[in-house]
């Protein structure tokens, strides 16, 4: 139904046992190949020939994937090697793909970095409680969202040579490639899905970005983004957030959490 390629630097031998290892407690090693990532740093790209980047070899690395992989009757699962597999994802992703027609969607997320927005947020907190009450998952249609995150999606295979064209021209080198896939969603240009609650999450060597450095900055987002894991630990997600934080001394930054906190609460609608 499916192919599975997991993208890993080949100087980044520590991350790729870790995705092994995770792929393989999940039973799920067989199905995916490895790919030897595009180090930016080591190209030019251009006529003047430009040194590279580390942002540039992440999508030449991902657009290669899906360039060596044509099949139009095999979809495309493709992972970093900071992603995290639940062992059902087979499952989901053939759920999904009974419920969608194939001309319905063109890449589908298994997890994503999500916008902070508090309406958002209230949805999706009783949807991944109703989840936990009856085991339901939801696949949503998030093209008008402001996602971020690509460590593990699906192409269509009949989407491959439209998803190519659409991702490698009418963009500066620089743009990410995830946000390649946003703007394109936003546009109507590209279909995109994603299953709710998450069955992917970041493993704790995504705190270690190949890419960008360390994302201790971004632990709220992170952390944000990985309790919404079907199979998410809270109390360590707790734990991770807690530190050795003091109260927030700001006076205007503890009004708008108050805020926040009014917000989300329950009893609270749009005005």
């Amino acid at each position: 139904m499916y192919q599975g390629v997991y993208i890993n630097l080949d100087r980044a031998v520590h991350r790729r046992q870790v995705v092994e290892g995770h792929l393989a407690q999940a039973g799920l090693l067989e199905r995916y190949a490895r790919f030897a990532a595009i180090d930016g740093s080591t190209i030019t790209y251009g006529p003047d020939q430009v040194p590279g980047f580390a942002a540039l070899g992440c999508t030449l690395s991902h657009l290669s994937v899906v360039k060596e992989h044509p099949d139009p009757d095999l979809h495309l699962h493709i992972l970093e090697d900071d992603a995290v597999l639940h062992p059902e994802i087979p499952r989901v992703f053939a759920c999904f793909t009974e419920r969608r027609q194939p001309e319905e969607w063109d890449v589908f997320l298994t997890d994503l970095f999500l916008p902070p927005d508090v309406y958002l947020f209230k949805y999706l907190h009783s949807q991944y409680r109703k989840s936990l009450r009856d085991g339901s998952i939801s696949f949503l249609d998030i093209g008008s969202w402001e996602f971020a995150g690509a460590s593990s999606y699906f192409v269509n295979g009949r989407s491959k040579e439209k998803f190519l064209a659409l991702m490698e021209h009418g963009f500066a080198a620089e743009a990410p490639y995830d946000l390649r896939i946003r703007t394109l969603a936003r546009k109507g240009l590209l279909k995109v899905h994603a299953c709710f609650p998450f069955f992917s999450t970041l493993a704790a060597t995504s705190s270690d970005s190949t890419i960008a450095g360390s994302f201790e900055d971004v632990l709220p987002l992170t952390e944000y983004r990985r309790s919404f894991y079907v199979a998410a630990d809270l109390e360590q997600i707790k734990e991770n957030l807690a530190g050795d934080k003091a109260p927030e001394p700001d006076l205007h930054k503890r009004i708008y959490l108050e805020l926040m906190t009014a917000l989300m609460d329950s009893g609270h609608s749009r005005f």
